[in-house]
């Protein structure tokens, strides 16, 4: 499938946004993923594609791929796409997707916020009642789509966005109590999803009831 580019966002000196058309009967859920292809020549031991989260949602008009700056063949490729280029994706994958029954608790560590910024803007979108706590963890205050997220907890009601700088505060190592008995969602580098996955662990929580999703650096 090609999908062309209808602008690139540069969301920070490291992050940026490719926003993408939407082709006709395109549907998807909030959380699922692309494997992008891009024309590299000499391609490293990964070869020629990699996963980045849709972090627009399905009610949205357009598609959103939002990934970080990296030294790699693959991410110098990205970097110099232009507006009016196509890129070459698969359909819609994965099972990181939000269960809209049940009260969730997304914990984010830096670029894996991409997934629930999807899963919120939908059930803002949607007008879910089910409690969404958002607690995301970042290594400065530069919070990565924090005007839109303060936006919509202004207009749900039951969401409540915690924000924790690990460079003040340390690496997140505690989870506010709970009344619910919530799904976990787990998203960002693998060494900090593997952290709270311990944590969830230790606290006595189902493994049935944690979701992951790991984000390699490329």
């Amino acid at each position: 499938m090609q999908l062309k580019i209808k602008k690139i966002i540069s969301r920070s000196k490291d992050i940026f946004s490719l926003i993408l058309e939407k082709p006709e009967s395109f549907t998807f859920y909030p959380g699922q993923y692309l494997d992008v292809e891009l024309p590299i020549r000499s391609p490293d031991k990964l070869g020629k594609s990699r996963t980045f989260t849709i972090s627009a949602s399905p009610t949205e008009e357009f598609l959103m791929i939002t990934t970080t700056k990296s030294a790699s063949k693959f991410k110098k490729t990205m970097g110099n796409l232009k507006k009016g280029d196509n890129i070459t994706a698969t359909h819609p994958i994965g099972t990181f997707i939000l269960d809209e029954s049940s009260p969730a608790i997304f914990i984010a560590g830096g670029i894996g916020i991409t997934p629930f910024r999807s899963m919120i803007k939908y059930a803002v979108d949607q007008k879910l009642t089910t409690p969404i706590t958002l607690i995301y963890s970042n290594s400065d205050s530069n919070f990565l789509f924090k005007k839109e997220l303060e936006d919509w907890r202004r207009h749900l009601p039951n969401l409540t966005i915690i924000y924790h700088n690990s460079t003040q505060k340390g690496h997140l190592s505690k989870l506010p109590p709970t009344t619910h008995l919530p799904i976990y969602y787990l998203a960002g580098p693998p060494s900090f999803v593997d952290d709270m996955e311990k944590i969830l662990l230790d606290l006595g929580i189902d493994e049935i009831n944690i979701r992951y999703d790991r984000f390699d650096g490329y």
